[in-house]
Order: C-alpha cells, then sequence, then structure tokens
C-alpha cells in the first residue's frame, strides 16, 4: 500500500464523537462517588477503560497523529472485541445465571478474547491490512472476518436478550424500572451495529468507529448512573411521566410551598404539612404495589388501617 495515501489529512470533525466520550469518561473517572462504584464493579470499569482505549486509537488515527495505520487498525479490533465482551458479561450480570454458572460463563468469554486478539495482531485472518477510503481508513478483510462480524452481532444482539431477561425475573419492582431503562439505552448500540454490519455486507464501506463511542457510552452511562438506589431515583426523577418524576414534584412543591409561607410570616400547619407529605408517599406506595394496601403498609412500615384513613381522605366527598 502506498504509504503517501494513507498519510493524507482526515476529516478533523470526526474525532469530535470521540473527543466527547473521552471528556465525558475523565469526568466520570474524577467523580469521587462513581470512583467508588467502579472501583466495586471491576466489569464496568473495564467497559469504561476499553472504551477510553477505544477513543484514545479514533483520534489517533482521524487526527492523522500516530501513521501506521495498521498496527492501530489491529489493536482497535482487539479493543472491539475486549468492549464487545464486557457489553454482554454486563447484561449477564443483570440477571441469574440462565443455563451454567456465571464463572463458567466469564471462562468461555476470556477464551473467545484470547482466540481472537491473537488471531488478530499475530496473523491476517482477521485483519489483513488497512485502506484508505475517502474520509478516513478501512480494514482490509481477512479470510475469517466473518468471524469478528458474527461474535459482535452475538453480543450485541445477546445483550438485550439478556436484558430482557432480567426483566421479566426481577426480584422488585425498581430493580425491573432499572433493567427496562437499561434496555432503552441499549438500542441505540445494538441499532448501530445492525445497521453498520449490514451497509458493509452490500459492500458500502464505513467506519465503525465513527457512530460506536457515543452509542456505547450512553449505555456505560446509564449502567453506572443507575448502580444503586439513590441514583436510579436521581435518574427516573428526569424522565417525563415516571411516577418517581411525579412523586418528586408534588413533594418538592410542598416543600416549597411551606417554606415560603414561612419566609412571609405566614402562619403555617407542620401538621397539615406532614400529612400531606404522608398521603403522597402512601398514594406513591400504592401505585409501586399495584394497588395492594398490605404491600403498601408492609413498605411504608406502618399500619394498614393508616392506608385506608388515607384513602378515605382523598375520596372526593372529603375534599
Amino acid at each position: 500500500m502506498d504509504n503517501e495515501l494513507i498519510t493524507e489529512s482526515f476529516n478533523t470533525w470526526l474525532v469530535i464523537p470521540s473527543l466527547i466520550t473521552i471528556l465525558t469518561i475523565f469526568i466520570v473517572i474524577m467523580n469521587k462517588r462513581k470512583r467508588k462504584v467502579l472501583s466495586e464493579n471491576r466489569l464496568i470499569s473495564g467497559l469504561l477503560m476499553s472504551l477510553l482505549l477505544m477513543n484514545i486509537l479514533e483520534v489517533l488515527t482521524f487526527g492523522n497523529i500516530y501513521q501506521h495505520y495498521e498496527i492501530l487498525l489491529r489493536v482497535y479490533y482487539c479493543t472491539t472485541f475486549i468492549t464487545s465482551s464486557y457489553v454482554i458479561c454486563l447484561s449477564e450480570r443483570l440477571s441469574n445465571p440462565i443455563y451454567f454458572p456465571r464463572r463458567v460463563f466469564y471462562i468461555l468469554i476470556l477464551l473467545i478474547n484470547i482466540a481472537l486478539i491473537s488471531s488478530t495482531l499475530i496473523t491476517n485472518q482477521i485483519v489483513a491490512g488497512a485502506e484508505r477510503i475517502s474520509y478516513t481508513i478501512s480494514r482490509v478483510k481477512g479470510d475469517h472476518y466473518w468471524v469478528f462480524q458474527v461474535y459482535t452481532l452475538l453480543c450485541f444482539i445477546g445483550a438485550p436478550i439478556l436484558i430482557g431477561y432480567s426483566i421479566f425475573n426481577a426480584a422488585n419492582p425498581l430493580e425491573k424500572k432499572r433493567n427496562i431503562v437499561i434496555l432503552f439505552s441499549f438500542i441505540p448500540l445494538t441499532l448501530t451495529v445492525l445497521l453498520v454490519i449490514a451497509l458493509m455486507q452490500i459492500g458500502i464501506k464505513m467506519n465503525f468507529s465513527i457512530f460506536l463511542p457515543i452509542s456505547t457510552l450512553i449505555f456505560v452511562i446509564v449502567y453506572l448512573f443507575t448502580e444503586n438506589r439513590s441514583d436510579l431515583f436521581r435518574f427516573l426523577v428526569n424522565i417525563p411521566f415516571s411516577s418517581e418524576r411525579a412523586a418528586y414534584k408534588e413533594i418538592s412543591e410542598r416543600v416549597i410551598e411551606y417554606i415560603s409561607k414561612a419566609q412571609t410570616d405566614e402562619k403555617l400547619s407542620l401538621k397539615e404539612m406532614m400529612a400531606e407529605i404522608e398521603r403522597t408517599f402512601i398514594n406513591n406506595a400504592l401505585e409501586i404495589k399495584d394497588g395492594n394496601h398490605n404491600l403498601a403498609a408492609e413498605l411504608l412500615s406502618i399500619s394498614l388501617s393508616t392506608i385506608y384513613r388515607n384513602k378515605e381522605k382523598n375520596k372526593p366527598d372529603n375534599l
């Protein structure tokens, strides 16, 4: 291949998605609370690091900073294997092991990655070289390039299936909501993979890395920022029409209303304010438990009579 051909300057705007992803990852890492989550969850921290490396490689390529493009492509494909593997493992982690122990699943994924990475770095079976296309560089397919496509498809189609399985087997409503949110965050990533592979099959040369950074980052951020209950609630509060948003808005409005009254020396009824907040919590608990009074009372650690008393107060005739 003519080195002068592939050392031409690429379109610099192509680095923007990668730079945004790198900046976002550093912001997440600098967050003290998220660092704790990353230290406790090796899978999500591993995915974040592989995504960071992937985007650094993209900046080097698109920015024409490092001109040994075939080396960059081979390493990039290795990070793609690793990223895909972390995605499928994180999706499996949401649910109980289905057919065999989780440790066996991880060992199997590890062995597949060792084989794929070795083949990519040492042989020309998956990546045979690099070639210049109109706006960037692309791989020259090896004889077994289809293995990369099959493995990527299995990971990015298998992941939403596993997440869907976890939704139906969630232990509680909060866990179910988290899995639903994660499933929706995965949709852009799955569509990206399917679209790019489909276009490549019909002969259109595309650079997968242009689309992958942001779509993968969406999944990582949602997964990371819903890891514990308080973060999940904060996340759900920002989703329009969610019950969490409605409850938060109602309680916030009540509190602001009473605080504003206090600032104007207007007489307050603390008992009335607490009663209104109590009714809000009870109504929210009833919604979470699908109207089951016993479960709502158990959830709030209150008596069943308190639930029914709140129900009587909410009747239109008593307003």
